[in-house]
């Protein structure tokens, strides 16, 4: 017992001691309307606060999302918990490369037929991205695509196009 507290203790001193380390927050905020074959409209609001050490981060994203359909007068409410780490591979003046790995807990409460249906689901995740550091304090990342298992539909989805492209403003204390 001793020997593992002696082991965390150092293990804990060793990350204190990491010249870069520094408590990030951020977010991103999105909107979305389409008005082809039906109406809809989806906004979404995603805080997000975090650590970073050496060529790590690792934090959590909050996210509440809502979905209209005005044809079908059905809406969503979303409500997601993510867990995530980053792991920077490589950097070249302010431009950064990094791969991340999450744990999306999704709550939902969708409303079809006026009968709201509340659920819960697990979507793990794998996403490329590229940071840019603006200032010494700012920086803009932009999440390039997603590879996640989603356990709504019990389906693998990849996504790499414009629409899965997520950009977040971060500031760093």
């Amino acid at each position: 017992m001793k020997k593992t507290i002696i082991i965390a203790i150092i293990a804990l001193l060793g990350l204190s001691r990491e010249a870069s380390a520094q408590l990030y927050i951020g977010g991103s905020l999105t909107a979305h309307a389409s008005f082809n074959n039906s109406r809809s409209i989806a906004v979404s609001v995603a805080p997000d606060i975090g650590y970073g050490f050496g060529n790590w981060n690792v934090g959590t994203m909050l996210n509440a999302y809502t979905y209209h359909d005005h044809e079908d007068l059905g809406s969503s409410l979303r409500l997601s918990v993510t867990p995530y780490a980053e792991y920077y591979f490589f950097s070249a003046g302010p431009v950064s490369l990094f791969a991340e790995a999450g744990l999306g807990l999704l709550f939902t409460n969708d409303i079809v037929d006026e009968a709201p249906k509340g659920q819960f689901f697990v979507n793990p995740y794998l996403a490329p991205g590229i940071e840019i550091s603006l200032t010494d304090h700012f920086s803009v990342m932009c999440h390039l695509g997603r590879l996640e298992w989603n356990s709504e539909i019990n389906d693998v989805n990849l996504t790499m196009s414009g629409e899965s492209l997520a950009l977040g403003l971060y500031y760093s204390f």
